[in-house]
């Protein structure tokens, strides 16, 4: 009874409003048949390009079963002098053109309902000719805009009631969203909902998954994420049950899946929390390095010496090139010292060239340190200083002037 009270509150036409009389407007139109597709009801659907008297250009999907007159049903279609309608309530449009080979074009007149315009300027502003075929191209109808209202959103504007259509949100979803707990949404929550899949149905999931009275936010995050009810029962299974959401859309984020899960507790990593996981994958900590590590020696890495390795960089490639220039069986913190001070294979190759060939790992860093490099060494040769230890040249590069003075005498 509500909705048909406010229905006809909708029909109701008064002297005194400003009506618009019922306009058309013209312009070209295109379509392309294979560029149609089929949705869930098996309705075929066409999109057509129509340009505007302005120069805009506006595109509409419209099922073939609401075109009067096309006669077509497949994409090979060619016909000359072709005429068809598309009738809403808002207004009716009227194609004229042909198709060669499923490619159409033609021209469009739009003819406005002006009994629809006088009922919407009831309950919006003075409408537009623009205005009237917006409406009529997603056919926002009198009877769904009476619906919306019957559900407590009385005075939408005709942007948000197109914006309502486009993206699906009907009075049933409403009710659904507010069976749901969620009532009294914005025009921008619903539609956020829909653009995400937050549904009423995805809700009840979530529900049913132990997941009950979650915000808004919570819940479109959980679905723009993916941490859905099937990851979360995933997860469940991989032993950690009960997360919280930020716990579960860190997981997703950062792509700790259950089988990265169950590979990291394959290699002895057991016990490990959602922010140990999320480290890991964060650093590239994974199974795939830790089992390259364990197959250069390094079989019992922590968590932490794992993570620490792949910050500064210690790949297997670079224990391996160390391996060929004689630097063997490192320990992690040495491995991790060397990369942090840029001590790459290519130093040490540079270094045994000038005749310091096994240097410590120790002195390494120290001569990168204070700057020791090729470049140096080739210096203080050139200078007269001929046999310098490794702890003459570090002495150097810190003393120079003592060094100066010292040739001098």
């Amino acid at each position: 009874m509500r909705l048909l009270l406010v229905a006809a509150a909708l029909l109701i036409t008064t002297d005194t409003l400003p009506v618009q009389p019922a306009s058309t407007l013209e312009g070209t139109w295109r379509a392309r048949l294979q560029d149609g597709w089929t949705r869930t009801d098996g309705d075929r659907w066409i999109s057509f390009q129509l340009e505007l008297p302005d120069g805009d250009n506006v595109g509409m999907g419209v099922p073939l079963s609401e075109l009067s007159g096309l006669g077509m049903r497949d994409e090979r279609w060619t016909a000359a002098n072709v005429q068809f309608t598309l009738n809403r309530d808002a207004g009716s449009l009227s194609f004229k053109g042909s198709f060669d080979d499923g490619v159409g074009s033609g021209t469009w007149r739009f003819n406005a309902n002006s009994d629809y315009a006088r009922a919407i300027q009831q309950t919006s502003r003075t409408l537009t000719s623009r205005d009237l075929l917006r409406l009529a191209i997603h056919d926002v109808s009198r009877s769904f805009i009476a619906s919306i209202q019957a559900e407590g959103y009385k005075t939408t504007d005709i942007d948000d009631l197109v914006r309502l259509k486009i993206h699906g949100v009907d009075a049933s979803y409403i009710q659904g969203l507010r069976k749901a707990g969620y009532d009294k949404l914005s025009i921008d929550d619903l539609v956020r909902t829909r653009i995400h899949g937050a549904t009423p149905q995805y809700v009840q999931a979530l529900a049913d998954a132990g997941y009950r009275t979650l915000t808004l936010d919570d819940v479109v995050r959980t679905r723009i994420h993916g941490a859905t009810p099937a990851f979360i029962q995933e997860v469940k299974t991989a032993g950690f049950d009960k997360l919280s959401v930020d716990d579960l859309v860190k997981m997703r984020i950062h792509g700790v899946t259950p089988d990265f899960i169950r590979q990291m507790r394959e290699l002895g990593y057991g016990n490990l929390s959602v922010d140990d996981l999320v480290q890991i994958r964060i650093h590239g900590a994974s199974p795939d390095f830790i089992r390259q590590m364990r197959d250069l020696g390094y079989k019992d890495l922590t968590l932490k010496q794992a993570v620490q390795m792949r910050i500064h960089g210690v790949t297997a490639d670079f224990v391996k090139e160390l391996g060929t220039l004689g630097y063997t069986n490192l320990a992690v913190d040495d491995l991790v010292k060397l990369r942090i001070h840029g001590v790459t294979p290519q130093f040490i190759r540079e270094l045994k060239d000038l005749g310091y060939g096994g240097v410590k790992e120790d002195q390494l860093v120290r001569f990168r340190i204070h700057g020791v490099d090729a470049e140096f060494i080739r210096d203080v040769k050139a200078a007269g200083y001929t046999n310098m230890t490794p702890d003459d040249l570090v002495d150097m590069s810190i003393h120079g002037r003592r060094w100066l003075k010292k040739r001098a005498q």
